[in-house]
């Protein structure tokens, strides 16, 4: 029945393995790259940068799913069909919720192109649901497009669109440097059922120095359905560290799990290193590897996102946490003066150190990273002494070894010294024993 999809799924295998991956670059450098952020009362925008060692992974991954092909025909047989094989990579984003999608046909193609100033953008498909919208769609063109750029993505409805976050900046298909593939993931604050379906995607692309801004309409073909919820409002305790689970969404694209904390604990919570859902099997869906994370105001109300189990019907699930990321609250900052080039306050472990610094930027080092724990952004926000807030406009994160460094970047120099610099992530750790079960 599959023969088709499955001699195309091995040629492609073939040609992976026939491909050199540079990994030899990694060397020194294994995540490297620029990511902006912008830290706003209700909407952020993340840039995504995977490394070359996370692209290596992603095409050794890709390889063993093609030769297990039998084991998952249905998997196999809904990339297989889409054309463009190219975005398989994309697709997988080790993201198992994202696979049901496509195993239980709820991407929706769409095939809408627009074409300006040699270049052509064409809406290849959607992901809908009452949480947010993944965009796939590519650019091409006659001229190379190593050094594209992409800018202000927006989504238009007649409907308002909810507030959220966009996650985008996926590598560019090193194939063919004629054709730039990507994903842009829109993620609503609050759920919402569009009545009308007809969108416009507007997105500017900066090629050479020359700015093209794309305006595409599209229609999505079906609806969405609708969330499940479970409203949980339990309190649990980790090392006398009090939270709160209030409720978990599941959408066919994520769930969410609403989290707050008492505001009298003595540390200040950063991480969930481990939030999982899990069903009676053991079968786990674990946080998301490759966008959103988490939205909301860190150490009061938060969402934490999950990969989905929506297309599952397990007979018990429950909601499990062993290990967070926590800080007392007098550690959970860093105090910078950046023209005298001092650290006046961090985390007493003594692991964080200051680099260089000027009113333009601040360097710091971070020693002793778990390997899986490498990923982590190290600033929430940045606040100068009269209470002003400092604008992030660039980070640069590399890794060398076991170290981390952060070369981040101000969007003014007309601030007052000391900075103070909240922490969003550090290792340092309480752990326990969670087990909600969950039950509609």
């Amino acid at each position: 029945m599959f023969e088709k999809e499955e001699k195309n799924l091995n040629r492609l295998k073939m040609e992976l393995e026939n491909t050199p991956l540079p990994v030899e670059k990694a060397d020194g450098a294994i995540l490297r790259g620029m990511e902006q952020a912008k830290v706003e009362k209700r909407r952020t925008r993340t840039k995504r940068i995977r490394s070359l060692w996370t692209i290596a992974a992603t095409a050794i991954v890709m390889v063993a799913l093609i030769g297990t092909i039998r084991v998952s025909p249905a998997f196999a047989y809904a990339v297989a069909t889409i054309p463009g094989m190219e975005k398989f990579v994309s697709f997988i984003q080790h993201d198992k919720g994202l696979n049901a999608v496509f195993e239980n046909e709820y991407y929706q193609p769409i095939n809408a192109t627009q074409e300006k100033d040699g270049l052509s953008l064409k809406v290849e498909g959607v992901i809908l649901d009452e949480s947010g919208m993944n965009i796939f769609y590519s650019v091409t063109s006659q001229q190379s497009l190593e050094t594209i750029s992409i800018q202000k993505p927006e989504l238009y409805n007649q409907q308002k669109v909810p507030p959220g976050s966009i996650s985008y900046g996926y590598p560019h298909n090193g194939k063919d440097p004629y054709v730039y593939q990507d994903r842009i993931d829109y993620h609503f604050v609050d759920s919402v059922k569009f009545n009308d379906l007809s969108f416009k995607f507007n997105v500017t692309v900066l090629l050479n120095g020359h700015k093209t801004l794309f305006s595409v309409p599209f229609e999505v073909p079906e609806n969405v359905q609708p969330n499940i919820v479970y409203a949980v409002n339990e309190e649990v305790e980790i090392e006398s560290q009090k939270i709160t689970v209030k409720e978990i969404i599941v959408s066919p694209l994520r769930v969410g799990v609403k989290i707050s904390v008492d505001p009298d604990n003595t540390k200040k919570i950063l991480n969930f290193e481990d939030l999982r859902l899990e069903d009676e099997n053991g079968e786990i869906w674990g946080s998301i590897r490759n966008g959103i994370s988490a939205t909301g105001a860190h150490n009061s109300e938060t969402i934490y996102y999950l990969q989905s189990n929506y297309f599952e019907q397990p007979k018990e699930l429950y909601l499990r946490i062993n290990k967070i990321q926590a800080l007392d609250k007098e550690e959970a900052f860093l105090k910078v003066d950046t023209e005298k080039n001092k650290l006046i306050r961090a985390p007493n472990d003594g692991r964080l150190t200051l680099g260089t610094s000027g009113k333009s930027r601040v360097e710091f080092f971070l020693a002793d990273i778990p390997e899986d724990e490498q990923n982590h952004e190290l600033i929430l926000s940045i606040l100068d002494a009269k209470g002003k807030e400092v604008e992030i406009s660039s980070a640069l994160t590399e890794v060398s070894e076991n170290q981390k460094r952060w070369d981040i970047g101000f969007g003014t120099s007309n601030y007052t010294n000391p900075l103070r610099l909240e922490l969003v992530a550090y290792p340092n750790y309480i752990e326990g024993d969670v087990k909600i079960k969950l039950s509609h």
